[in-house]
């Protein structure tokens, strides 16, 4: 009798046992084919029954948490180095297959990031998409795309899933990122993540937190306002980084890159302030420090938005990829987006692993006017100045104190640029591809990166 009683109660007890086992979930970016971050302390985390333990088993390792009263839980695997052996990691009676170790980068912004490789009608083809389809087999590239959410409400988690690089599958990648991700795994050989969450359209506040607009007393009620409107939607200040930035923190990556620059989502804040507050806004609230942060220089639009856009180099462990040259006059969207892919990989790899070789191409420096003329200089001339194809520099103006500019010649000498125009003979500024689509721009470095558009004065 006693025996049947005891196999009585725990036939009683194993529905509730299943079902705590079941409430036990992990993050959405924790699933299939994902890439954990080499080298940090490992942040994994989900939701319980409050009070639950919950184990987690990754390469030898076995860490244990429990559910707080939200029945939140998080943990950390200790730092691992990276690895393209296929692991599975267990919680619970959960199993996540074919998990490896290498870098994860945030790939942000809006339509130039968003616009995946495949065909997006009615934007223009990526240029010779149908190849770069057909040849993209990269099994240690994994691509994981955050569906857009803009819920007034924060939500929990976000929509999405990992996806292993292949023809079949990269048609869907951002292809910015992909370009990117691409030179990376080729040069380092170790599993690459892209952790992919833009949108078309959006401004850069949308992107950045409430705490960090609540930090400017412009924007305040304003941002008060338009948070209390009963319809929000992607253009809403602060709604994508609540919804499709927040509940990824805080994954472990190696740090991100950024396409972004038409808008600063309607608040009235200069672009290159805003963007400065997100960057910084991004690192605190992911807590890793002053990671990499990459960003695209606009190949379209307006000479004042890339210079603010600039600015942005004044933080540290930042670096810009220069695409004047690839800008298309008909369209802000573009159809060359691997050498804007390529630009930023060569950033990352000489700024962030240490490879030998330029990473940008040359910025303005100083200016000093010599009689009739001005003489530049550049950093980042990468081993001298060139013309790319061999004809007169172009796209230099030069004005006197009317402010009326006018083209002017320009020659290299070495590293330095001397500009004139007969007349001017006492010249007091000079700018060199101030307008939206630089057609024809020549002015590089040997390592064949173009130079940043520039002014010397602030009229």
């Amino acid at each position: 009798m006693k025996n049947a009683l005891t196999l009585l109660a725990a036939l009683l007890l194993a529905p509730q046992a299943v079902l705590q086992s079941a409430e036990v979930k992990l993050a959405a970016v924790f699933s299939d084919h994902m890439v954990l971050q080499r080298e940090k302390p490992v942040p994994v985390w989900g939701w319980a029954n409050a009070g639950e333990k919950v184990t987690v088993e990754f390469a030898g390792q076995a860490k244990t948490a429990t559910a707080d009263e939200s029945g939140k839980w998080q943990l950390k695997l200790d730092a691992m180095p990276a690895s393209t052996e296929p692991r599975p990691l267990k919680t619970n009676q959960l199993v996540i297959a074919d998990v490896l170790v290498g870098d994860v980068w945030v790939c942000g912004g809006q339509s130039n990031m968003e616009r995946q490789l495949g065909p997006r009608p009615p934007q223009p083809l990526i240029l010779n998409w149908e190849q770069e389809v057909a040849a993209a087999n990269f099994p240690l590239i994994r691509h994981f795309g955050v569906a857009h959410k803009a819920d007034k409400e924060p939500p929990r988690d976000v929509v999405g899933r990992w996806e292993i690089c292949s023809p079949q599958t990269v048609k869907e990648f951002t292809a910015v990122g992909y370009f990117f991700g691409r030179e990376l795994e080729r040069e380092l050989k170790i599993p690459i993540g892209l952790l992919h969450s833009s949108w078309g359209g959006t401004g850069v506040a949308t992107w950045t937190s409430r705490d960090a607009l609540d930090g400017l007393p412009e924007v305040k009620a304003q941002l008060e306002t338009e948070l209390s409107q009963p319809k929000i939607g992607s253009k809403t200040p602060t709604i994508l980084f609540q919804n499709m930035i927040a509940p990824l923190l805080p994954f472990g990556i190696k740090g991100a890159i950024w396409f972004q620059g038409e808008s600063g989502a309607g608040l009235p804040v200069a672009y290159d302030k805003i963007f400065q507050i997100m960057i910084t806004d991004w690192r605190r609230h992911w807590g890793l420090g002053d990671f990499p942060f990459y960003f695209v220089q606009l190949p379209a639009g307006s000479p004042a938005t890339r210079e603010a856009q600039a600015r942005a180099l004044r933080l540290p462990n930042t670096g810009m990829a220069i695409t004047i040259d690839v800008g298309d006059p008909k369209d802000v969207h573009g159809p060359n987006k691997a050498p804007i892919g390529q630009r930023l990989a060569r950033l990352a790899l000489v700024q962030t692993y240490g490879r030998t070789g330029e990473s940008s191409g040359p910025l303005f420096q100083s200016a000093a006017i010599e009689g009739s003329s001005i003489r530049v200089k550049f950093s980042h001339t990468g081993g001298g100045l060139v013309s790319n194809d061999g004809a007169a520099l172009k796209h230099f103006t030069i004005a006197a104190e009317d402010r009326k500019f006018v083209p002017a010649d320009a020659r290299i000498e070495g590293e330095e640029v001397v500009i004139n125009c007969p007349g001017i003979p006492k010249p007091a500024a000079v700018r060199y591809a101030w307008v939206g689509v630089p057609v024809g721009c020549n002015l590089f470095n040997k390592a064949g990166l173009p130079t940043a558009p520039f002014r010397t004065d602030d009229w």
